[in-house]
């Protein structure tokens, strides 16, 4: 898929952030069409993880601006941006401590519902658990549907986060390293649900195994000390002689 060819949902133009007097992101461009499965990677420090925080609405930038399908969004607070269509897993998993896995996943779908008169929410509500029984089925969570975060292992907690932005119906997903903590079994078998279930959505991803990322990815944008350094295909990015030297080489 071409991202010059097909609609943008996220473009990134300018992008600059300085923290605590030190440059995180420098003039950074970038294009998102609809569709694309686009991996983000770099060294540690290179600002993959500032930038998400800036798409999301976490970090203000210092200069430049973001927009997601035509409107921009770097000036609202997050919650507005999530509700724009912004949707995120984070490094360690963010969910809450009382409530049940089946719980978080209503909690995403009714999230996005305006009020309704009572005829019309009673439909509503049929048609949120039957979504809610359809997520558990597709993330392999059936059998845990009742019990609270603590009481899942690992691999399904980061399902679960996968789930919470996936329901939330969001065109544009930024998944944090969500193999984080895994095993290579465990990550390959997230990667697998990732290709599996978000076939209809535009995903920008951090991770820090390049091979099976590469392999997930349509297109890989290559960060290095807070600018674009390359941005292609996974095969030309694996030829490129400036990102062997910078990561490439180092990680593989």
């Amino acid at each position: 898929m071409n991202a010059a060819t097909t609609p943008a949902v996220l473009e990134v133009r300018g992008a600059s952030c300085v923290l605590g007097g030190q440059t995180i992101l420098s003039n950074v461009n970038l294009r998102i069409g609809t569709g694309e499965r686009v991996a983000l990677i770099g060294p540690n420090g290179a600002g993959k993880s500032t930038l998400f925080q800036a798409i999301s609405g976490l970090v203000a930038l210092s200069a430049g601006n973001i927009w997601l399908t035509g409107r921009r969004i770097d000036r609202l607070p997050p919650s507005r941006i999530a509700l724009a269509g912004v949707g995120r897993s984070f490094q360690s998993p963010q969910v809450f401590a009382s409530l049940s896995v089946a719980d978080h996943l209503r909690a995403a779908l009714i999230a996005r519902q305006r009020p309704r008169q009572w005829w019309r929410q009673r439909a509503a509500d049929a048609a949120t658990e039957r979504k809610v029984q359809h997520g558990l089925s597709l993330l392999g969570l059936q059998t845990c549907a009742d019990l609270t975060p603590q009481q899942i292992d690992y691999p399904r907690l980061r399902a679960l986060e996968l789930g919470l932005a996936l329901l939330g119906q969001a065109p544009l997903l930024l998944l944090d390293e969500p193999t984080a903590g895994m095993s290579r079994a465990q990550a390959a078998a997230m990667f697998d649900l990732i290709a599996r279930v978000a076939t209809d959505r535009t995903l920008l991803l951090i991770e820090h195994d390049p091979d099976r990322l590469l392999r997930l990815a349509s297109r890989v944008i290559v960060l290095h000390q807070g600018q674009v350094l390359a941005d292609g295909t996974p095969e030309q990015i694996r030829q490129d002689a400036r990102v062997q030297a910078v990561y490439l080489g180092a990680a593989t």
